[in-house]
């Protein structure tokens, strides 16, 4: 494959739902292209694209790939994502590393929540964006239907550039709106000018009409000639139409089916013709010692960011790099602002499914593969060192679903954590944290099927087995009154004997002031070499819990008083004292359990507001107040007990058919209901 201008390169994010077909398009796309042989087919495993074992178990795309497509003298980077929920992360690499979004719909089914979080990610990122309504040949297909549907979702911007010519089982072809001519493109063959099938010239006439009529909309120009009635010629409306998708004002409309490779070359060629080049991209970042704002068009110094990490124990660590401006040349070294040293880059190449084409030089706005940088991670910089600048690293997504973790086997724990820190390299989504209250090692992802694709991946790639299981919740123990107590050790066995006397105040503070020890000891009752075993016999000893087991919080405890004996005294039998002393006191001074609270904040759409809350008040959650985020978004703040979160992460997605998250905050401790806390005590 040659080097490319910037001029003639297009990235291209393809987002969307599950099952809509976005892999099947770009095994079309290389088979067009003649980068494969045979045209791939996802459901018989012959994909070019999805040749993952996770990805053929499950029959869906896991990881984001490139498929780099060479077509009339233009390169296409098409990145391939995927639409289930549990893998966004791998859509905002891709986001960030394209310049438009080609958002995926099923012709039969229409948008669903993964066609509204394509939307959302690509809109954030200020993405160019366009529609290919696929699978006109299946039944049920309506493409007025998804028209409308778009625009009642999306705007008027939403703009059919060509119609299908049939329907369903009658499907055959496209009519281009924009040829003065109706060109007709059937089974994907040369295009033909022909004359449109009279049974949809009058479908053509009023699609050709509404496309002017959006155009001219966002040109004044055009909107003039078009009140005037004056002609309009062909490249005057592709003109306005380049123009109004380069402002995210337009949204064409495209149509076809991938699996039967009917519209596919009609589409990459409305790709080269009306998609942005990143020849115009400015790109924004900070310089790395003074902090200042920097711009870099593709004609400056060398900048590039790495926007995916894939980790192969035989391979080592490939780096997908989205170089934003300059050249990039194999086997040169360049500066890694990050961590301000110097790396050195190895052999170029592209992808094409699992096909790779080296390459010597790439140009800006251009994808491209390298293998093995030392230290260079998921949204770090490469930049030429005289002109350095350093890129705003990719915001991922909040893991909600949290587990513990834990090796299968004894003695395997090093293998197992080392294989997760190097999966978090290629998985940035993937959070692993050591809870110092429970002693547990908490991983967090996205969902459930996040987490069982992780534990195949160990295994497979590093013979590592993760087992994940409930997390422990951090419960305490506090006491609700002051008491008085002696503690007493006594022990004789013939020889030296052991003796301890202690009494202890035991009183509770307020919430959050930990625990205090004073003593008040007058007169020599207990010797001042002991008093610190009895301070270590108390922290030991709330520690470790009275009631249920649990930390005993907020307490203060005062030693006033005890009695020693001169020879069998010792530190171990005062401690022993203070320890006996505790438990006793503890449970005279009318114990509770506390339970951790944490603030929740639930993003929602209003349409699902009432399942949301009924869901909170079935998990003990006190509702604090909803309000309106717009585009029919609500955010309702509770307080959650901890205990009720395992797995509300599945439980909101369900309710709300993916388009629901939310984030958390410790907020404080309360007490534990008391059937809760019997059955905590009892188990």
């Amino acid at each position: 494959m040659k080097n490319y201008k910037s001029t003639n390169i297009r990235n291209v994010a393809v987002l969307g739902h599950g099952k809509t077909g976005k892999t099947s398009l770009l095994d079309a796309c290389l088979f067009n292209t003649e980068a494969v042989k045979r045209l791939g087919n996802v459901e018989d495993n012959s994909s070019a694209l999805d040749f993952e074992p996770e990805e053929i178990k499950r029959g869906m795309t896991i990881h984001a790939k490139l498929a780099a497509c060479e077509w009339r003298d233009f390169k296409l980077n098409f990145i391939d994502t995927p639409g289930y929920p549990d893998f966004v992360g791998e859509v905002k690499g891709a986001v960030a590393a394209a310049d438009s979004a080609l958002i995926m719909i099923s012709a039969s089914s229409g948008i669903k929540s993964g066609t509204e979080n394509a939307w959302n990610m690509a809109e954030e990122s200020e993405l160019p964006r366009a529609f290919f309504i696929n699978k006109m040949d299946r039944e049920h297909a309506d493409f007025d239907g998804v028209v409308e549907e778009l625009r009642v979702r999306f705007g008027d911007g939403v703009v059919p550039v060509q119609i299908p010519i049939g329907r369903e089982a009658a499907f055959q072809g496209v009519v281009d709106l924009l040829s003065l001519h109706m060109k007709v493109v059937t089974h994907d063959n040369e295009i033909i000018k022909d004359e449109v099938p009279e049974y949809i010239q009058g479908d053509v006439e009023t699609a050709r009409q509404k496309l002017i009529e959006a155009v001219a909309e966002f040109n004044n120009e055009l909107l003039e000639k078009y009140i005037d009635g004056a002609a309009i010629t062909e490249l005057e409306v592709a003109a306005a139409l380049i123009e109004g998708i380069q402002a995210g004002k337009i949204f064409p409309v495209f149509c076809g089916s991938a699996k039967q490779n009917i519209g596919i070359k009609k589409l990459m060629n409305d790709i080269v013709e009306y998609l942005p080049t990143p020849y115009f991209k400015v790109s924004i970042g900070t310089d790395p010692v003074s902090g200042e704002i920097k711009e870099r068009s593709t004609e400056d110094a060398f900048s590039a960011q790495v926007f995916k990490t894939v980790v192969d124990p035989f391979v080592g660590r490939q780096s997908f790099i989205r170089i934003f401006s300059g050249e990039m040349r194999g086997d040169a070294v360049y500066y890694h602002p990050n961590k301000e040293k110097e790396e050195r880059v190895g052999t170029l190449f592209t992808l094409q499914g699992k096909r790779q084409d080296n390459l010597n030089t790439l140009s800006a706005g251009d994808i491209v593969v390298t293998t093995k940088l030392q230290d260079v991670r998921t949204g770090d910089t490469l930049c030429d060192k005289n002109d350095a600048i350093q890129y705003e690293r990719i915001t991922y997504p909040e893991a909600m679903l949290e587990m513990a973790a834990s090796a299968k086997k004894k003695g395997d724990e090093d293998k197992v954590f080392g294989a997760l820190a190097k999966q978090q390299d290629e998985d940035p989504t993937l959070i692993l944290a050591k809870n110092p209250e429970t002693k547990e090692t908490l991983l967090r992802g996205i969902g459930e099927v996040h987490l069982e694709v992780l534990i195949e991946q160990l295994q497979r790639k590093f013979s590592a087995e993760l087992v994940l299981s409930e997390p422990r919740v951090a419960y305490r123990e506090t006491i609700r009154k002051t008491v008085q107590v002696q503690g007493r050790h006594k022990k004789q066995s013939g020889g030296h004997g052991q003796y301890g006397d202690v009494w202890l105040e035991i009183s509770p503070l307020p919430t959050g002031e930990g625990n205090v020890f004073t003593e008040t000891i007058f007169g020599g009752s207990v010797p001042r070499q002991y008093i610190p075993a009895v301070e270590k016999g108390t922290a030991e000893t709330l520690a470790d819990g009275v009631l249920a087991g649990y930390p005993v919080v907020d307490v203060k405890v005062n030693l006033y008083d005890g009695s020693y004996h001169a020879v069998d005294s010792s530190e171990a039998a005062f401690k022993t004292a203070a320890a006996l002393a505790i438990r006793k006191g503890i449970m005279e001074a009318e114990p509770i359990l506390l339970e951790p609270i944490d603030t929740l904040t639930i993003q929602t759409p209003e349409y699902y507001m009432g399942d949301v809350m009924g869901k909170l008040n079935s998990k003990r959650a006190h509702i604090l107040g909803v309000d309106s985020k717009g585009k029919d978004m609500s955010e309702i703040q509770a307080l959650i007990p901890a205990a009720e979160l395992y797995r509300f992460a599945t439980d909101l997605r369900s309710l709300t058919q993916g388009r629901g998250s939310y984030t958390l905050a410790f907020a404080r401790y309360e007490p534990v209901p008391e059937k809760k806390a019997q059955q905590l005590i009892q188990g």
